[in-house]
């Protein structure tokens, strides 16, 4: 096994490997910048595990435990969603089915402090987020950056310290102006992580599908995009249809299928069947 990887039990008691266990990540903070990619599907998962990339965040969907297996190394965040599991109790049992499917910390994205507070009794991993968070954008106004002003900066700050209470080991950091979250990075023991709030984060973060420009939105400012799958897959598609057509017409023409498609019998076999069909209609 690479050195790079530690031996661990993970949450749910099943021994493994990973790049990071959490006091891995805290102790880093101001010491090593760190990636974070929020992938979707075995395959971006298994991607981003080949390239290094040092965390992950994924949902908690049907596709969670071939996510899972596909980066069983890399550090995996999997968020917990709140609508559907609205109080605690119920918050607490869909924790606990993350936990048990191989997530290494959970998302709880700053919908309730008492909650979280809850999960750090178990000594559960969490990390949270703060700035523009899409669901909570009635509160700032509408869809835009947060922390632009000197009274929202505070008021910034002060989630921050009130989540860093909860015992997260991390915080999400969305679209707030850099050098704000430049000094509140230094203010904090959270392990900071910007998307779209500048460098001066501990981690940076970024959605698999902005990254591989596979995005169903327009393209975020914020994200940087490094290969285009819109137009691969648009190709793709051409050559699906193209292939279609093709076969269609290999059919009409009489041209599909070949011999090499296709057995045959042996020519005394073929006899034999020939014979017992001409003895059947003498019979008839």
């Amino acid at each position: 096994m690479h050195k790079k990887y530690k031996r661990v039990f993970s949450i749910n008691n099943d021994l493994g490997y990973r790049n990071y266990t959490v006091r891995d990540i805290i102790e880093l903070k101001g010491k090593k910048k760190l990636s974070q990619v929020r992938v979707t599907s075995p395959q971006e998962a298994a991607a981003a595990e080949e390239a290094g990339i040092d965390l992950l965040l994924t949902g908690p969907g049907p596709e969670l435990h071939k996510i899972r297996k596909a980066a069983a190394k890399t550090f995996m965040t999997v968020g917990v969603p709140f609508i559907e599991n609205p109080s605690k109790r119920e918050a607490t049992k869909k924790a606990f089915e993350i936990i048990e499917a191989g997530a290494d910390s959970l998302m709880c994205q700053n919908w309730n402090l008492d909650w979280m507070t809850h999960l750090s009794k178990f000594r559960i991993p969490f990390q949270s987020h703060v700035g523009f968070i899409p669901r909570r954008t009635t509160w700032i106004g509408g869809i835009r950056s947060f922390g632009k002003t000197a009274k929202e900066a505070m008021e910034l700050l002060k989630d921050i310290k009130d989540i860093e209470n909860t015992g997260a080991w991390g915080i999400e950091v969305e679209l707030v102006p850099e050098n704000i979250l430049a000094e509140i990075t230094k203010m904090t023991s959270l392990v900071t992580i910007s998307i779209g709030s500048g460098n001066a984060a501990d981690a940076q973060f970024l959605f698999a599908e902005d990254i591989l420009g596979q995005s169903q939105i327009k393209f975020p400012r914020h994200a940087k995009q490094y290969a285009n799958f819109d137009n691969l897959m648009q190709n793709l598609q051409k050559e699906r249809i193209n292939a279609f057509k093709e076969f269609k017409l290999d059919v009409k023409k009489n041209k599909f299928p070949t011999k090499k498609h296709s057995i045959s019998l042996e020519k005394k076999e073929l006899i034999n069947f020939r014979k017992f069909l001409h003895n059947q209609k003498v019979n008839i």
